[in-house]
């Protein structure tokens, strides 16, 4: 079962068309992930060049909730999903879905994330950096953790920085997630945009915890 945060999944015309980005994973290095001891999540930073590819897999237990998000530099880079036992049919298509993912009863085994160019980047040689945040949360077989805070400030951070031109260190975040007047969750925040000075933003979110926009709370309006 997905989660509503997340798109809910491909049609038959998309998950054909991935079929050689999956030829083309056996070529690509595998990093597993690693949790800290007792830790449910971890973030990875990563780079690719033309048509080398990363492959990031991660195991699960039968009934876990597992919430992934992707922040590519680049706008042809992509992260697809393969679900344990299915390398052939991505569960889920960066190009077609996005770059969030969420599964709220995972399976028991490991899940591919395929970090890739789309073919006209890769044959210009184009390069990718990229951020890849996992959360494994809930325990097996037992009821889902839901997206947690850290989700979403990682997400208001990946679609701030870009907005206000700045990299994400010069973005601070409040310590805590509110309920907004509009019945879903704001998170407050500043940017240091150096001589133009400090402006704040709100990054806001639905009832679902799925990202709306970002207010600039400014006067100017910036």
């Amino acid at each position: 079962m997905m989660i509503p945060m997340f798109a809910a999944g491909v049609t038959g015309l998309a998950a054909l068309a991935i079929l050689p980005m999956a030829e083309a994973a056996a070529q690509d290095k595998t990093v597993p992930v690693r949790f800290k001891p007792g830790a449910t999540a971890a973030t990875l930073k990563g780079a690719i060049r033309g048509d080398r590819g990363v492959n990031h897999t991660v195991e699960t237990a039968a009934g876990q909730t597992l919430q992934l998000l992707f922040q590519p530099s680049n706008r042809s880079c992509f992260m697809n999903v393969y679900a344990p036992g299915n390398a052939a049919e991505a569960a889920h298509i960066g190009s077609a879905a996005g770059n969030e993912f969420g599964q709220s009863a995972t399976q028991a085994g490991t899940y591919r994330m395929q970090v890739y160019l789309m073919r006209n980047a890769a044959r210009r040689n184009e390069s990718c950096r990229y951020t890849l945040s996992i959360e494994l949360t809930g325990r097996p077989g037992g009821a889902s953790a839901g997206v947690s805070d850290r989700m979403l400030r990682e997400r208001c951070i990946g679609e701030a920085a870009p907005m206000y031109g700045v990299p994400a260190r010069q973005i601070a975040l409040a310590r805590a997630v509110q309920p907004s007047s509009e019945g879903g969750y704001q998170l407050d925040g500043r940017v240091d945009k150096g001589r133009e000075g400090m402006k704040t933003l709100r990054c806001l979110f639905t009832a679902d915890k799925r990202f709306d926009r970002i207010m600039a709370m400014t006067p100017d309006g910036r």
